[in-house]
């Protein structure tokens, strides 16, 4: 997994000498890969400058990518997006996803907790966070777990927000 996510790291930095729709993948080692590191961690702080621009934001990185850029950039953050919650992929990641359990309108109760069309957004989005942090020790973890991992934190506030209009 690390390897791969190097690989997006070089793929970011490379970008600036490509078109916008190519990329290049590297995997870098030894003394070249840590100057790169070195270089990473010394110009993360210009994030969001006219300099480095920022392709994608907070949330639309995955547990394992974030993980893999706090390595690597150490505190710097990514710039976040102000944009609402996008209730169309919201609701295509839970009928995908969780609809099966759940019921269609979040209204089935599972593991003697209240339906989920009943919860707050936020709530919601914690729930998937600690399947996808495994945390969560209940009932298909597993399963849950699984799906999970393929969601960015904006994904879980998309599925939270579409469930909050279900009630």
């Amino acid at each position: 997994m690390k390897k791969m996510l190097s690989t997006l790291a070089c793929m970011a930095i490379l970008s600036s000498t490509l078109g916008a729709n190519e990329c290049i993948c590297f995997e870098l080692k030894g003394e070249f890969g840590e100057e790169i590191k070195a270089i990473m961690q010394k110009y993360s702080k210009n994030l969001g400058s006219k300099d480095i621009k920022v392709v994608r934001e907070d949330a639309d990185i995955t547990i394992q990518e974030r993980s893999f850029l706090d390595s690597i950039i150490g505190t710097g953050v990514v710039a976040s997006n102000a944009k609402g919650a996008n209730l169309e992929n919201g609701k295509k990641l839970y009928e995908r996803d969780c609809a099966s359990c759940h019921g269609q309108k979040g209204e089935i109760f599972v593991a003697s907790k209240p339906p989920i069309n009943t919860w707050k957004a936020s709530d919601i989005v914690n729930e998937i966070r600690s399947y996808q942090n495994q945390t969560f020790e209940g009932q298909s973890r597993f399963v849950k777990n699984q799906v999970a991992q393929r969601y960015t934190r904006r994904d879980m506030e998309d599925i939270g927000a579409y469930l909050e209009t279900l009630r």
